[in-house]
């Protein structure tokens, strides 16, 4: 299971924290994992939500290897997904 620490981008994991929010109904910690408040179908759910609105390409495998929110996020700021990749897809960017 991945657990490298990273500086992570307060806009990425607050964002993520929303999605969370969203598809589970509650405020969730940074610090702890996705499947302590929700299950496989709402990682998915979570996961699409973020393809579509972000274009983040996140698994629900994804969701499960990394221990805590703050930690997948700093994977998804590591894939492109906290530099603006949602700016670039709207002009018609990869």
């Amino acid at each position: 299971m991945p657990t490298e620490r990273t500086h992570v981008d307060g806009k990425v994991l607050s964002t993520l924290l929303d999605l969370a929010h969203e598809v589970l109904g509650i405020e969730c910690d940074p610090q702890s994992n996705f499947f302590e408040y929700g299950d496989s179908l709402a990682a998915t759910h979570m996961c699409s939500l973020a393809a579509g609105r972000h274009g983040w390409s996140i698994t629900a495998r994804d969701v499960f290897a990394w221990e805590s929110f703050a930690l997948l996020a700093g994977a998804i700021e590591r894939d492109g997904g906290g530099d603006g990749q949602e700016a670039r897809r709207a002009e018609g960017g990869a």
